[in-house]
């Protein structure tokens, strides 16, 4: 099959890692969602240890090839990630090698529907690994602190660009995502996410003239000097409610 470059296609080849991933996912006898199933390579593996696997694959070629593999618990479906509609899915888990170009769009959608995924295993980026499993400091994001609200995230191995066919210019992580029993914090997602967003808008300022550009300062009740990476979640969380109480608006 010839690479897509315009699609992120890094294909893993070495079946030590292969097996190694399959192995760390919690997936026995529940279904799972294969994002950037690719040619079969992990879908052999998963479909395995899995009751189902829905392999999700946008490439109509790599779609033909992971058909011919003949494999009776798995279901191919040729479309897009971003675009398709997952109520289909009944609640289980995602895995996956993911495109390191919409690797956010797709574990923000994990995240969208969190309530359908118990976990999520998926080969990111090393950088945007670290990311994601830090909830404060420099490295940390919007998405990385919503993540920790309802997600113990691992990162568990590396891996390096040899392994990928073509090989990609950096080295990748394969991080596990287990729900919580409980979200930390009870939030409106969206409203959250917004006032996260607003936080961390222009790094090299405070976290008060951030958010004085949409709340009033009034209801700012913070240190003038505190910038967004000296904050973890329960840091925002007081913030953030302190903010919407004030506003009689919904946490």
């Amino acid at each position: 099959m010839k690479i897509k470059k315009n699609l992120g296609q890094h294909i893993l080849h070495e079946k030590y890692f292969l097996k190694k991933i399959a192995s760390f996912c919690p997936i026995e006898e529940k279904e799972v969602i294969e994002i950037g199933a690719g040619t079969g390579n992990l879908t052999e593996y998963l479909s395995k240890k899995a009751k189902k696997v829905y392999a999700i694959e946008k490439d109509p070629e790599a779609c033909q090839i992971l058909s011919s593999l003949g494999l009776m618990n798995v279901e191919i479906i040729n479309q897009d990630i971003l675009e398709l509609d997952l109520n289909f899915f009944n609640g289980g888990a995602a895995a996956g090698n993911l495109p390191y170009y919409i690797s956010s769009p797709i574990i923000r959608k994990f995240l969208k529907y969190k309530d359908k995924f118990k976990s999520g295993c998926f080969l990111l980026q090393m950088e945007l690994a670290k990311r994601f499993t830090s909830s404060r400091g420099r490295n940390t994001t919007p998405l990385a602190i919503l993540l920790y609200n309802f997600y113990q995230a691992k990162i568990e191995f590396h891996i390096s660009p040899g392994a990928f066919t073509p090989p990609p210019k950096v080295y990748s992580s394969f991080v596990v995502f287990i729900r919580r029993e409980k979200p930390l914090y009870r939030i409106t997602l969206r409203s959250f996410e917004s006032f996260l967003k607003v936080c961390f808008s222009e790094r090299r300022k405070t976290l008060f003239n951030n958010l004085k550009k949409k709340y009033p300062e009034k209801f700012l009740d913070l240190p003038r000097n505190l910038r967004p990476e000296e904050l973890d979640l329960e840091g925002f969380f007081k913030v953030y409610s302190d903010i919407m109480i004030k506003n009689g608006e919904k946490i």
